[in-house]
């Protein structure tokens, strides 16, 4: 089998949830895991996530990284936050600015605020050259408006854990960036047809395999802390929507993370 690299994925909240370490944790991964993108979206989090990239390799699995902040995080967007992610993403193996974006599901968190964080993450991200990790959540709209805005070919962004339609998706695609889109476990679920819609419209060649642990673990594991070992099970599903081999899945999903991150 082809190994797989887990696009997204929040270690720190792992071992949060679970009470391990590091080490132990990727002792209990698949040999098969070839390396994990770890996001850091919180201010408080980052310190913790350079000291994780700095480790570079754990078990052999190597390790990389995002640095934003997430739009539930918004408030604490800072000069102080600005500044070190502007100084974590010169570490080599920090690869994007993210996760970083929209998500009005819980109506607590000001609209307005997210926009303007959103939009200086983006010109900070343009201005460094970096790809970027999005985070749309019941958002669409504003999300199109401001991609719209600074549409360009210099855009790389991985929509992560895309739960939209397959219609937003197309919109998205027609964009001059480059945009991939990320499934995570959600896709397994019973109740997700959309999403199983989404993946069999998107092109192949577009989609990116995520956990987003320790969220979203897929089935049979639902309800239990993802780990980046379970990326296997919602391929498996992927597999079945477009109609190909597991290891053809993971061969073109493989190809897409170096597209998009270089690795």
């Amino acid at each position: 089998m082809t190994r797989f690299i887990d696009t997204h994925c929040h270690i720190d909240t792992i071992l949060e949830k679970t009470g391990g370490t590091p080490a132990a944790l990727f002792e209990q991964i698949t040999p098969d895991l070839e390396a994990i993108v770890h996001i850091a979206c919180d201010p408080r989090d980052f310190a913790w996530g350079r000291e994780f990239l700095l480790r570079g390799d754990i078990n052999g699995v190597k390790i990389y990284g995002a640095f934003g902040v997430h739009p539930l995080n918004a408030e604490k967007f800072c000069e102080q936050a600005e500044t070190e992610i502007l100084e974590y993403l010169k570490l080599p193996n920090a690869l994007a600015l993210g996760e970083i974006g929209l998500d009005y599901h819980y109506p607590n968190y000001s609209p307005d605020l997210q926009k303007r964080v959103f939009i200086r993450q983006l010109e900070m991200g343009l201005e460094l050259n970096k790809p970027f990790v999005f985070h749309t959540r019941e958002a669409d709209d504003d999300t199109f408006e401001i991609l719209q805005k600074i549409d360009s070919e210099k855009v790389k962004a991985h929509i992560h854990c895309y739960t939209g339609s397959a219609s937003f998706a197309q919109k998205i695609l027609a964009l001059k960036g480059t945009y991939f889109f990320g499934f995570t476990g959600a896709v397994t679920f019973n109740k997700t047809a959309t999403i199983r819609e989404a993946a069999a419209a998107i092109p192949l060649d577009k989609i990116l395999l995520e956990t987003d642990a320790p969220y979203l673990a897929p089935v049979p594991f639902r309800g239990k802390v993802c780990t980046p070992a379970m990326i296997p099970n919602t391929a498996q599903v992927l597999a079945g929507i477009k109609n190909i081999s597991l290891d053809d899945l993971f061969k073109a999903c493989r190809q897409n993370t170096e597209r998009m991150y270089g690795i």
